[in-house]
């Protein structure tokens, strides 16, 4: 009975990807051209100002992620336990908490920030004003995007993720018809850009607004006020919001300081590296949006087993899933950034190949956090997690002013990432009882091996084919067919296979119709 139980379960994931991997796709087409408008349009100095000031947009995804994890995850596991009227008590608390967390992060911006924007960033006088604009339109960006969370986290923990997806495609094609109507706008470019996006944010939290209120009852009705789940809520997600806070501080507070020791031109750099990231994660993190609240729904189901088989197929095919894209665009990094841009800025392809292994080591390894954040026992995970990047905000900037190189943030970054894992895994083991030497030798081994034999490959291919559109295409078939076969035959468990090969087919009959 448990066995076709967790079946169904691992069809509906399934069938939750499909949607998912679609939104992908078509949100990485739209990136990727709209971001190369809006470098030619804006140039690279004003392309530079934004990613400098507005950084806090470019990172508050991992802010609002970090929260969203957290309410998705009171959400989710409400849900399990059958009880309507608590989801939407923890809705209506999430509501509130997201509402201090505007007035918190607001006074924040708008006194330090912007007078560290005044006094200490390499802004050229002329476009001082135009920086201000970024500013506050990046505060209302941001503040919008916290208050979308409730809704958002309502969507995922019902796993309706095809209405996730097409949201996401619309919010991809409007950001697309702004740079398309930026390139002929009369008005001061950076002005209009920072504006629309804030625009686009807005709409889209009407969007998720209007799509809860019409099909979830727990997110209709006035706000509860229910000061237990209040308290029990705020812990964590202030827990959780201490963890992210320190991530989103340093990588924001990198930006400005890559400003002040490097200038704007650099900002461009690490602003494209952004893109690129933001194009790569989704490979991963679409299979672990439809994973994460089917385990977190196990786990309060108290099925402990299926959680640990959860956390086995997510870190494997997560990680399998962006060492597909990861390896070529390793290889190829030069070539693709020329193909993709007219005129590259310098370090450009040197941050996105060290970033490139900053997300293997990130998303690659988010089930067993997930594993944590559906215990609800967090506070470990996140003072050690803040506190490691903390210290590597503070290394970086060591560094850069003993006249360290640009691109020493991004190893410092990896290191560190590399030290939380680890971290992770023990806690997981310290208080849930995972078995961390039977993951080392199903998982991370069979992974590592999978990964050196397709570098391996993808490298010999690049070393005997001159630069080109042919060796990318041989580099990249070389390296999905090492990946292909290595993870068929060795990697992944017959389960495993299986659970892949529902998600292909469901992807091939979705395309015949």
């Amino acid at each position: 009975m448990s066995g076709s139980s967790n079946y169904e379960k691992n069809k509906r994931i399934a069938g939750n990807t499909v949607f998912l991997f679609i939104r992908m796709l078509l949100m990485m087409f739209i990136g990727l051209f709209t971001s190369r408008i809006i470098l030619q349009t804006l140039g690279e100095h004003d392309f530079g100002v934004f990613n400098a000031v507005g950084g806090v947009v470019s990172f508050c995804a991992v802010l609002t992620g970090s929260v969203s994890s957290a309410i998705t995850r009171f959400l989710t596991f409400s849900l399990g336990e059958g009880d309507p009227a608590k989801t939407h008590r923890v809705f209506s608390a999430s509501v509130i908490i997201q509402l201090l967390m505007c007035l918190v992060v607001g006074l924040i911006v708008e006194t330090a920030g912007l007078w560290w924007l005044n006094s200490h960033m390499s802004i050229p006088p002329d476009r001082l004003v135009a920086a201000r604009w970024v500013l506050h339109c990046s505060f209302g960006i941001l503040c919008v995007n916290l208050l979308s969370v409730p809704y958002n986290s309502m969507i995922l923990a019902h796993e309706k993720m095809s209405a996730y997806a097409y949201i996401s495609i619309l919010e991809s094609l409007l950001k697309l018809s702004v740079a398309i109507l930026l390139m002929y706008s009369s008005f001061d470019k950076l002005k209009t850009y920072s504006l629309l996006m804030l625009v686009i944010a807005i709409i889209v939290r009407i969007t998720y607004g209007i799509y809860c209120k019409r099909h979830f009852d727990e997110s209709r009705g006035r706000i509860v006020v229910d000061k237990g789940i209040i308290k029990e809520m705020s812990g964590f997600v202030g827990w959780n919001f201490f963890s992210s806070g320190f991530g989103v501080m340093a990588n924001s507070g990198t930006n400005l300081l890559i400003n002040k020791y490097f200038g704007v031109l650099v900002n461009a750099a690490r602003g494209l590296t952004t893109q690129v990231e933001g194009t790569v994660r989704p490979f991963a993190v679409n299979f672990l949006s439809a994973l994460n609240p089917r385990l977190t729904k196990s786990y309060a189901e108290g099925d402990k087993k299926y959680v640990f088989d959860l956390v086995h197929k997510g870190v494997k095919i997560s990680f399998l899933l962006l060492l597909l894209i990861v390896t070529p665009l390793f290889l190829e990094c030069d070539y693709l950034l020329d193909l993709w841009l007219k005129d590259v800025p310098e370090y450009t392809s040197t941050f996105v190949r060290i970033s490139l292994l900053c997300i293997l080591a990130d998303i690659g390894m988010n089930s067993p956090r997930q594993l944590i954040i559906a215990s609800g026992r967090i506070k470990s995970f996140c003072v050690m997690a803040g506190i490691m990047n903390l210290c590597a905000f503070v290394a970086v900037w060591v560094i850069y002013a003993l006249g360290g190189t640009p691109e020493s943030s991004y190893i410092v970054f990896l290191v560190t990432q590399i030290i939380i894992d680890v971290l992770c895994l023990l806690i997981c083991k310290w208080q849930e009882g995972f078995p961390i030497l039977d993951f080392i030798r199903k998982v991370l081994i069979r992974l590592a091996l999978v990964a050196v034999f397709a570098f391996l490959a993808g490298y010999g291919v690049r070393v005997m084919i001159p630069a080109g559109f042919l060796r990318l295409v041989a580099v990249t078939a070389s390296t999905t067919l090492v990946i292909g076969l290595l993870s068929y035959f060795y990697a992944l468990t017959k389960g495993e296979r299986d659970f892949i090969e529902e998600i292909f087919y469901k992807i091939i009959r979705r395309a015949r119709k």
